[in-house]
């Protein structure tokens, strides 16, 4: 199973740097990317910072909010619900064992647990430390 970074799902909505990529790298799969409640809030607080950095405008924070809900209605994601407790102990043995050598972030590398709790064996994402995060843990990175 492919897991998804946020920061990937983000690119799906707002034209940014490596956007085409992340359409494809969700397009290939021919399944629903897993959705959680961490990729929810991150994306809705990604949105809002986009806005209060002036990079959007309210009306298109809107635009954007919306699609993203209707998506989630129309099941263009996989809602899924993680066993947390499980998410963050394995964020801890990560952080433990690899936060030195990857200087990955907290969210970042709960994110790599995330995707292993769900059996993923494939991350997307475009951060470099997350990456090494990923790799160390098993994880094959795309791309």
């Amino acid at each position: 199973m492919r897991c998804f970074d946020s920061g990937v799902l983000l690119k799906l909505y707002l034209s940014e740097p490596n956007s085409p990529q992340a359409v494809a790298l969700v397009q290939e799969t021919g399944a629903p990317p897993p959705l959680t409640e961490l990729h929810r809030l991150e994306m809705k607080a990604a949105i809002g910072q986009k806005h209060g950095r002036g990079e959007i405008t309210a009306t298109e924070r809107d635009a954007v909010l919306a699609g993203f809900e209707n998506d989630i209605a129309a099941s263009v994601f996989a809602a899924t619900a993680p066993d947390w407790p499980a998410v963050f102990a394995r964020a801890e043995a990560l952080a433990t064992a690899r936060a030195t050598a990857a200087l990955c972030r907290t969210l970042d590398t709960l994110h790599v647990a995330l995707a292993l709790e769900l059996g993923g064996t494939e991350f997307c994402t475009f951060d470099s430390r997350q990456s090494a995060m990923a790799k160390a843990a098993g994880l094959a990175v795309v791309p």
